[in-house]
């Protein structure tokens, strides 16, 4: 015996205990009536009311009107008593009245009762559909509670639901496209079929559109083995339009939660990125500092030694191509600054364009770097006749001196960097590749971050983790584009590309 099965055998017995009770009193009532040997018209005749209004409250309007129809047997032969003793007196008519008031009572109660008890039941259906679509499971497990859970309620023999355009069905392997929920689907229209003919009893099918305002979100298909009344259509039909805006209500708070749950992962993601900045930004004063006071220590230095001691020409000349190296260093570093500055206020690069012969500009930048860095090796291979390109030459200087001098600082000593330049389809080439401990592939789109240094390269060379964010920002304003891979063997290849003109 199921739950469903103990719960009517509750029921029963009670409504059999109230039926019992309500008839007790009703005799009771007549024996008193009958003892005391009173008119029809003794206000104790009210009493009839109220066993038939319990009655009709308890077990609705059937059972209402069986009450009234007992009160009334049991009052009517007072009344006709007084009609054949005295014709249709006053005592009289007000006896027919109460006769009536009985079916009144039994009827308009039982049926106020009647409604107010589906009312009921609609309300503990939609709460036991709210309680399914709360729970966080997938829509296909969800459909298949909800349908076994309206099975239950609704007291039928097989419930399907189609939720979603027909993505999602339960009760089904499937949404046939000729079938009646598609049809239903498609059309927004009830179906109530009379006989599915698969019985020998009849086996009524009502299929109802779940709607949400103008929209449908699904198909409601119930069939059981016996009647369904108008009345319960009717009912599956305003049931539809409930189970309906619950579920559209449950996507959108679904959705809802979806984008809350992404919202908190942005702002902790903002929240993190923030705070290394603000950490990145911390060790980049400290490295500015440095990096200014070297070249600034050394161009003092070696100026007071110019000023108070005399030195041999070879010598001098040693000294100046010092001071000029540092001088450049120096302002490496403040364009860099700069530069920053007009990124952060959202600014582009200030460049001056100018078509130019790119060749003899990366040749020139590897020049300057042989003079000056002797301790490693440079080699510079340019494949054939390179097309011209529309760019700064100041800022395309900055570049490719950029990207050396970090090659170079990155590098052990003794070991070669190779600097390419080639022309492919439609693109100007530049390839600078080194023999360092190379970017780890997750850090080699951070790089061109501002501040940002790849963990573990402090001790290799101090540096402000601004120039490749630099070089990023300068490509990108002449429309080309900079990345780093790792360079055939080991260490790092950082490749630029520009637009060559026609």
């Amino acid at each position: 015996m199921t739950v469903t099965d103990v719960k009517a055998a509750v029921l029963a017995t009670a409504g059999a205990r109230v039926a019992l009770s309500c008839a007790a009193a009703v005799s009771g009532i007549t024996a008193g009536l009958a003892i005391a040997d009173v008119s029809p018209a003794t206000p104790w005749r009210h009493l009839y009311l109220l066993p038939v209004a319990v009655l009709a409250l308890r077990r609705g309007l059937a059972a209402g009107l069986l009450a009234a129809l007992g009160g009334a047997l049991a009052f009517g032969p007072f009344v006709l008593r007084e009609i054949e003793g005295h014709g249709l007196t006053r005592a009289a008519i007000e006896g027919g009245v109460t006769l009536a008031m009985l079916g009144v009572t039994g009827a308009l109660v039982g049926s106020l009762a009647a409604a107010g008890r589906r009312q009921r039941e609609r309300y503990e259906m939609l709460r036991a559909v709210q309680r399914v679509l709360a729970e966080a499971a997938p829509l296909e497990r969800g459909a298949a509670r909800l349908a076994a859970a309206l099975a239950r309620r609704l007291g039928v023999d097989a419930v399907g639901l189609v939720i979603a355009d027909g993505r999602v069905v339960a009760g089904a392997d499937g949404l046939d496209p000729i079938s009646l929920a598609a049809h239903v689907l498609a059309r927004r229209r009830p179906v109530f079929v009379s006989d599915a003919g698969t019985d020998a009893r009849p086996r009524r099918v009502v299929v109802v559109p779940l709607t949400s305002g103008r929209e449908t979100v699904g198909v409601l298909a119930v069939e059981r083995l016996g009647d369904i009344s108008r009345e319960e259509r009717d009912a599956l039909v305003g049931l539809g339009a409930a189970l309906g805006l619950a579920l559209d209500n449950t996507r959108l708070a679904a959705r809802q939660q979806s984008f809350a749950e992404e919202l908190e992962q942005k702002v902790g993601a903002a929240t993190a990125r923030l705070a290394e900045m603000d950490r990145l930004k911390s060790g980049f004063v400290a490295l500015a500092s440095h990096e200014l006071r070297t070249p600034l220590t050394a161009l003092q230095g070696f100026a007071e030694l110019l000023a108070t001691r005399r030195f041999a020409p070879t010598e001098v000349q040693r000294v100046a191509e010092i001071m000029r190296a540092e001088t450049e260093r120096l302002g490496r570093i403040v364009s860099d600054f700069l530069d920053l500055a007009r990124l952060e206020r959202g600014l582009p690069p200030a460049i001056r364009r100018t078509v130019l012969d790119p060749g003899p500009l990366i040749a020139a930048a590897v020049d300057v770097f042989r003079r000056t860095r002797t301790t490693h090796r440079l080699e510079l291979h340019v494949d054939g006749a390179l097309p011209r390109v529309d760019a700064d030459a100041d800022a395309l200087d900055r570049v490719l001196k950029n990207l050396i001098g970090n090659a170079l600082k990155y590098s052990p000593p003794g070991s070669c960097v190779r600097v390419r330049a080639r022309a492919l389809d439609g693109v100007v080439a530049f390839d600078v590749d080194d023999e360092g401990p190379g970017i780890p592939p997750d850090e080699r789109a951070r790089v061109f971050e501002p501040y940002y240094r790849v963990r573990n390269t402090e001790m290799l060379g101090p540096g402000t983790g601004l120039g490749l964010s630099v070089v990023k920002s300068i490509v990108e304003a002449h429309g080309g584009s900079v990345r780093a891979d790792a360079a055939p063997g080991a260490g790092t290849r950082m490749t630029v590309m520009l637009p060559a003109l026609p």
